[in-house]
């Protein structure tokens, strides 16, 4: 039966969804490098900054921001920061909204697939507004900078999801071979994205330097952890953190290893084994050195490259478990 993911007037917006997919990237980036230099609220209000469309820069600006916010002082440099990124998410926006319409209004979209993605993009470009709004007025409230960032890889899987399953359908002939292989990715899939939850809640509690020795934590091997204090306690949520990690690679490894085994996911396994062992070095590294923005940077974007890379694995799984050969 013909899919409409391979349809012609769909294969033509493919590059179009692929850099969207890319723009999300670069927005889910711009936003940790805006986290990372304390730019957050360097403009008060939303959506725009002092009141102006653009960061305050001129004298006149730079008046008028000091007179109608007095308790917010200007920094020039990071409010331009935390505009760039708004910039960049709004043509997002407009991305999504494209991509959303084109699954959407369609004829060759009538499946149900179509309609989900369709609808979940919309969706998830509404709570992401939603909670860009609340990040600034709630004062960078951690639950909603967290979910903020989530929502972020929310669609980013999705839009990654909707290329990806594309491409992997032009390899037409697939042969039956992955009705075991998927639970374990599943589970890897779910246990990264968990990790990546984590380092999230790090993030937005400024505790990446709460320990600042390896493998000790501020001199002591195993410190006390105070679960019933996990959205004030520094120390417990970066040692969960360092928890999850050491679980996360474990368990990547040996998944990794299981996929070499398996022709059809041997280049999967490669690189989820190279990944992890490059996102645990910089993870080692970042407490090392103090938390350099860059090297910070890097650990966030290789942990969303890790992400998409066994979520590929995923959907190729799934095509796979189905035994179907799909005409062209």
């Amino acid at each position: 039966m013909r899919h409409w993911f391979l349809s012609p007037k769909y294969r033509n917006h493919t590059t179009f969804t692929l850099t969207a997919v890319i723009l999300t990237f670069v927005v889910i980036m711009l936003g940790a490098y805006t986290r990372l230099t304390d730019a957050g609220l360097s403009c008060p209000d939303w959506p725009h900054c002092y009141g102006y469309l653009t960061a305050p820069h001129t004298a006149i600006q730079l008046n008028g921001a000091s007179i109608n916010y007095p308790d917010a002082p200007v920094n020039i440099t990071k409010a331009w920061t935390e505009m760039i990124h708004r910039y960049f998410a709004g043509t997002l926006g407009i991305f999504i909204l494209i991509v959303a319409g084109t699954l959407l209004a369609s004829r060759k979209a009538k499946g149900f697939k179509s309609y989900a993605i369709g609808i979940g993009l919309l969706v998830l470009l509404g709570l992401q507004v939603l909670l860009g709004m609340l990040t600034v007025t709630e004062k960078l409230k951690p639950v909603i900078v967290l979910s903020h960032l989530l929502t972020g890889i929310s669609l980013l899987a999705l839009l990654w999801w909707t290329y990806v399953d594309l491409k992997l359908r032009d390899d037409y002939f697939i042969p039956r071979s992955a009705s075991r292989t998927l639970p374990w990715i599943w589970l890897g899939f779910l246990i990264v994205l968990g990790q990546i939850a984590l380092g999230g809640w790090v993030s937005t509690h400024y505790a990446g330097l709460a320990c600042i020795d390896l493998p000790y934590c501020n001199q002591v091997l195993l410190p006390a952890l105070h679960l019933d204090q996990f959205n004030t306690d520094l120390i417990t949520i970066h040692m969960l953190h360092r928890i999850g990690a050491v679980v996360t690679a474990v368990y990547l490894i040996g998944l990794s290893i299981y996929l070499l085994q398996k022709p059809a996911f041997f280049h999967f396994g490669a690189l989820i084994l190279v990944l992890v062992s490059l996102q645990f070095t910089l993870g080692v590294l970042n407490v090392l050195w103090l938390r350099p923005v860059w090297l910070a940077l890097m650990h966030h974007g290789l942990a969303i490259l890790l992400l998409l890379t066994v979520m590929t694995a995923l959907i190729k799984a799934h095509i796979q478990s189905r035994d179907r050969r799909y005409a062209i």
